[in-house]
């Protein structure tokens, strides 16, 4: 059984049905249970989250989070999170004791191939595994967070969390007491936290199943990446995806996104309750104008498209929709 932990609020429900609908399609050969976790899920939302888990004969337990408990902590006003992104520091006290391990998804990711290797990973003496983040060897980030830049920063996208550890070694408690005490050290939220307090705990996993955006990028010089096994990884990565991460700021169900993957994302979104969602404007006002200024620039060849920055996808996008077109899956519109 692979156990999935979600933490998402009623904001983000058609992204957490577009991820569940990815992982359960090309994971249908192995048992899953997906643990959701929301401050005040409504009852429709829950529902529609069901329906998908029955077509695909998986199961979905939903668990409610106090967020009183994190009213608190640091998010700016032009953050692309909510305070939903805390709730995963939590994990260990809001599962239940008999689940020894979890495999954390933030839910703007999709899973485009077999989890079952990931989750065998061996994590018994490790607080969790992870994958190094675009930015894994910044000094900056080990100046600020007290440790030495020769250590990796990870990103908390995707998280195999040893529950037990986290439990024995008192990791909720000491992660909040650091966001608590230094929400000024907290820029990138709990991912920054659990930086601090695991670092030299994490066993690193590779770059496959959590494919950031950076990762795509033709050139990776400019990152600041000193192992070269990372660099390397980093490199050939988009050659076999399991995990796709769209982290940054501009999501597929944004107009402005120009992600090499986000046609995959609307892929798996048209198999979902949510096919017929238009897409949304992530600008406003300057930004929004700045954009559509870029935009004509480009339809006139005075500026080159932004996709350019990135490696070429085609043949992974035609190989990954030829592969799962023909499953049936859940259309329902109630």
């Amino acid at each position: 059984m692979i156990d999935i932990a979600l933490c998402f609020d009623n904001n983000f429900v058609m992204q957490a049905g577009v991820f569940m609908t990815s992982l359960l399609m090309t994971n249908n050969a192995s048992a899953i249970s997906i643990h959701a976790i929301s401050g005040n899920l409504s009852d429709k939302n829950q529902q529609l989250l069901i329906n998908i888990t029955q077509q695909f004969h998986s199961h979905i337990f939903f668990y409610k989070f106090d967020i009183k408990k994190i009213k608190s902590f640091p998010i700016g006003p032009k953050d692309h999170v909510s305070l939903a992104a805390y709730y995963r520091v939590f994990l260990p006290e809001i599962l239940p004791n008999k689940l020894h391990k979890i495999l954390y998804a933030d839910c703007d990711t999709l899973v485009v191939d077999s989890l079952e290797e990931l989750w065998h990973t061996d994590i018994t003496n490790y607080s969790m595994a992870a994958i190094p983040d675009a930015y894994c060897n910044d000094s900056i980030k080990a100046n600020r967070l007290g440790y030495s830049a020769t250590e990796n920063y990870y990103n908390s996208g995707i998280l195999l969390i040893n529950l037990d550890w986290w439990r024995s070694h008192n990791v909720t408690k000491n992660t909040t007491t650091f966001i608590i005490t230094n929400p000024q050290l907290c820029l990138l939220h709990d991912q920054d936290a659990l930086n601090s307090v695991l670092h030299g705990t994490i066993k690193a996993l590779s770059a496959v199943y959590n494919i950031q955006d950076n990762f795509l990028l033709k050139d990776i010089s400019s990152l600041p990446i000193k192992n070269t096994y990372i660099y390397n990884d980093i490199i050939s990565c988009n050659e076999s995806p399991c995990i796709i991460h769209f982290n940054g700021p501009l999501k597929p169900w944004t107009i402005e996104c120009y992600h090499p993957y986000r046609e995959l994302w609307l892929f798996f979104q048209s198999k979902t309750f949510w096919r017929n969602t238009q897409k949304t404007h992530a600008y406003k006002n300057i930004e929004l104008y700045r954009w559509y200024r870029r935009k004509i620039l480009e339809f006139l060849h005075i500026l080159k498209p932004k996709t350019e920055m990135y490696k070429n996808v085609s043949n992974k996008l035609n190989y990954f929709t030829a592969r799962y077109f023909h499953l049936d899956t859940m259309t329902s519109h109630n």
